[in-house]
């Protein structure tokens, strides 16, 4: 079979300007727009801002200026080798995203919510100032919140229940507490009668919710029901108050009901938590405002 190489030579030929023509016209667009271009993904900026910000991640301490004084400090070799570092773990970083690794990962998942949240609270020092009248707003408010439980000062002798009957432990209890009395035991020989308690022996100023952990809700109801008695009264000790252990004598000296100090008093306290209520409603709004932008489909549930 004879085959016709003018033919060949003459479609050859044009195909192959076609090409070069095309080549040149692709690559002379390219050069001009070379910005347009560029593919950053490829591009690593290192200077000293991203430098000094990688240091402080690396140390776990946000200190910038710190930062900035470590890495003057540093030698030739050194300043090399924070710079392979930094690009060996962006390079490294990059392609794990380029391949999807970041996605349907529970753990990378938590910690970009955790950044973002970050992130959303925004920047506190150019919240307004919480004025005086804020404050008070703010405190009257939350008044409840910095209510103080009842507190009470007693020391206290124990008769167990593990060993007789509960009438009979009753008794020794009433017995012990006219022994008490006779004999004005003070408050720091108190430890000296009575078997020995689980807990504490002496108690001041324990609140309310203390006194029940340890001695159960019955006693603790006892004791609120009691007055403090007078330190030069003939009769000290007052009970016997049962527990959840047996029978207590109580030497009561102080009481103080549950109550919202004044908030000369807790100013400090109160105005930090008005600070963090400020700074939750500026990350609220933060990540309202980004939920905007989507579109919730929100599917029928499956029975």
């Amino acid at each position: 079979m004879l085959i016709n190489t003018s033919f060949i030579q003459l479609t050859r030929e044009p195909l192959l300007h076609f090409v070069v023509i095309a080549a040149l016209l692709i690559g002379g667009e390219r050069w001009i727009n070379a910005d347009r271009y560029a593919d950053t993904d490829y591009s690593i900026l290192v200077d000293d801002k991203v430098l000094s910000q990688y240091l402080q991640q690396q140390a776990k301490t946000f200190r910038s200026e710190q930062a900035k004084r470590a890495l003057a400090g540093m030698n030739d070799d050194q300043y090399q080798k924070l710079v392979d570092d930094y690009v060996r773990g962006e390079v490294l970083y990059r392609e794990a995203v380029k391949l999807g690794l970041d996605r349907d990962d529970p753990i990378i998942r938590r910690r970009l919510i955790q950044k973002m949240d970050y992130l959303s609270q925004g920047f506190y020092d150019q919240v307004e100032k919480i004025t005086e009248a804020d404050l008070i707003d703010f405190f009257n408010r939350r008044k409840e919140d910095y209510r103080e439980p009842a507190s009470a000062t007693f020391t206290h002798i124990f008769i167990s229940s593990q060993v007789g009957s509960f009438e009979n432990n009753r008794l020794d209890a009433l017995a012990l507490l006219d022994v008490a009395n006779k004999s004005n035991v003070p408050f720091e020989n108190a430890g000296r009668y009575g078997d020995r308690f689980l807990y504490n022996r002496n108690y001041v100023n324990r609140d309310s919710q203390e006194i029940t952990s340890h001695f159960g809700k019955k006693f603790e109801q006892q004791l609120f029901e009691l007055e403090a008695v007078n330190p030069n009264s003939n009769e000290l000790w007052q009970g016997p108050l049962r527990s959840d252990y047996g029978w207590h004598l109580v030497l009561l000296t102080k009481l103080s009901d549950s109550s919202v100090p004044a908030l000369s008093e807790i100013s400090g306290i109160v105005l930090g938590d008005a600070q963090r209520e400020q700074q939750a409603e500026v990350k609220r709004q933060a990540i309202d405002k980004l939920r905007e932008k989507y579109r919730l489909d929100l599917r029928a549930r499956s029975n």
